[in-house]
């Protein structure tokens, strides 16, 4: 946690100021469409969050009409932009740039465990699908591109280099199972 916030919590507050005034749908949305994992995008997650959100004064809502139906319109408070802004630093802390949690580097340190032909399966499969993730990001960066926020899709340019990067690792452990199999000796 950053200035009181989690980061998931600071999310939601960036994405009400930035989107806003907006919907807990809209949110949930975005949210929910993340490339990213690590967040639960649910509505279970972002519906009592907002709420909290609102009951900590860090956004108002007001309930909307909208046809027969009503609906609540949250916009970010003064409180909440000062906490957002804290929440964004500076000062950083010195976590922000550490390595992130990596389930498919933590399951390379033990594949020594599984048979050469599971490993080789194992590199395989991991390279596919960072390519079918870069494929997603590609499109989000060619979408945002043509937007007006420079830094969404400084944002997904981002997930772009960092998928590269992870693409070029899994080719060099490919390369390495390779060189060490029985048929290179």
């Amino acid at each position: 946690m950053t200035g009181g916030l989690s980061e998931l919590e600071a999310c939601v507050l960036g994405l009400i100021w930035s989107e806003g005034p907006c919907t807990p749908y809209h949110v949930h949305r975005i949210v929910r469409s993340s490339p990213s994992p690590h967040w639960s995008g649910s509505a279970g997650a972002i519906y009592p969050l907002i709420r909290r959100l609102e009951e900590r004064g860090l956004i108002r809502a007001n309930t909307v009409r909208q046809g027969s139906r009503a609906g609540r319109l949250c916009r970010i408070s003064p409180a909440g932009r000062k906490a957002l802004h804290t929440w964004l630093g500076p000062p950083l802390p010195d976590w922000i740039a550490a390595l992130p949690i990596d389930p498919l580097r933590t399951r390379l340190r033990f594949l020594g465990a599984l048979p050469a032909a599971r490993r080789l399966q194992f590199v395989r499969e991991a390279r596919d699908a960072v390519r079918k993730n870069l494929a997603t990001i590609r499109a989000d960066c060619r979408r945002l591109a043509k937007g007006d926020d420079p830094f969404e899709h400084a944002m997904a340019r981002g997930a772009l280099h960092v998928s590269r990067a992870r693409l070029q690792w899994l080719n060099e452990v490919a390369r390495m199972l390779a060189d060490s199999s029985p048929a290179s000796t």
